[in-house]
């Protein structure tokens, strides 16, 4: 089982990569919104889930949808930079 710590490390490497290009396509918004299922955390990650199902509804992220889960992911990587590490993990 991962750590917390672990969690957070890899979804931001996920998110970065995503990222990577300026934008989310629907194959990029369905692997985030399977990774944040497969991994819930709650707090910002359900922030992040719900928004990118709500989006993925339609089966279809359009420019507008892309450029808002751009400003939600970087808030939350955002959040995950300043949150404290978890006690009694390194």
């Amino acid at each position: 089982m991962m750590t917390q710590q672990e969690l957070h490390d890899e979804f931001w490497l996920l998110t970065k990569s995503v990222l990577q290009d300026s934008r989310i396509d629907t194959e990029e918004a369905k692997v985030l919104k399977r990774w944040l299922e497969e991994h819930a955390q709650g707090g910002f990650f359900d922030v992040a889930s719900e928004k990118l199902g709500r989006f993925l509804a339609d089966g279809y992220i359009d420019r507008h949808e892309s450029a808002a889960m751009i400003s939600t992911l970087g808030k939350v990587l955002a959040q995950l930079r300043s949150a404290p590490k978890p006690s009694g993990e390194s």
